[in-house]
């Protein structure tokens, strides 16, 4: 579990809030109920955010403490060299250590990264719901003394829930890592996916930096959740 703290304003799955709380005999006699409302001030001021990673390797046995360098080039926009900062801070996490000026590296790092707008179908409260019994009739043939024909009436509550379709964006960060004392051998590779209805590419980008080498350089092709607490009033 990991803590994120910002300013944005992320819609996440609400988190199960399992809190141990420790009072002593009189404050649990005396201020019960302000116990209970502080418990759930408490449980309602995070939010979970998650990511999911798949990731591929076959990692060198002999990497750990050997330079690396990002596969930049000329001309590269800003938002992505912030991206780069923002992955760079992570980098710690394979053993490798950053090429400084004219330093010759093992292994290149490259990333890319894009969105993709889809929709589903979720069930949401009616705004127009109204707690009404309405009749129902059901008529058909049937066996029956002198009466071969039946009938029924009914009554049924409306629908407290409608299904729309809503829009969300998939954000997708895909980083590589190469050998270049191998042919330029592909030794890493992650594919981090989240997926939000509210948050910018820039919100979501820590969240996605953050998960690509988690567990690293763990198994081939295991796809791992990382959720992320967050405040409420954060983005999602």
């Amino acid at each position: 579990m990991h803590h994120m703290p910002s300013q944005w304003e992320l819609t996440v799955t609400p988190k199960p809030c399992i809190m141990n709380t420790v009072f002593s005999k009189p404050s649990l006699r005396i201020f019960p109920m302000a116990a209970f409302v502080l418990l759930l001030t408490a449980c309602s001021t995070t939010q979970r955010f998650t990511t999911q990673t798949t990731s591929f390797q076959q990692w060198p046995a002999n990497a750990q403490g050997q330079l690396y360098r990002f596969n930049t080039y000329a001309g590269q926009n800003l938002e992505k060299a912030s991206y780069e900062s923002l992955l760079r801070n992570h980098m710690w996490k394979t053993g490798l250590i950053e090429a400084a000026g004219s330093q010759k590296a093992r292994f290149e790092v490259s990333f890319d990264y894009g969105v993709q707008s889809r929709q589903q179908m979720v069930r949401e409260n009616d705004p127009f719901y109204d707690p009404f019994f309405y009749p129902t009739f059901n008529f058909g043939w049937g066996w029956g003394y002198h009466h071969p024909f039946y009938s029924g009436v009914g009554f049924a509550m409306a629908p407290q829930y409608r299904y729309v379709q809503a829009s969300y964006n998939r954000y997708q960060l895909h980083v590589s890592i190469r050998d270049l004392n191998n042919s330029g051998a592909e030794v890493y590779q992650a594919t981090v996916l989240a997926d939000s209805n509210k948050a910018s590419l820039t919100q979501v980008m820590p969240f996605l930096t953050a998960s690509v080498f988690d567990g690293f350089p763990g198994k081939n092709g295991q796809v791992r959740k990382i959720n992320f607490d967050i405040e409420k009033n954060e983005p999602n």
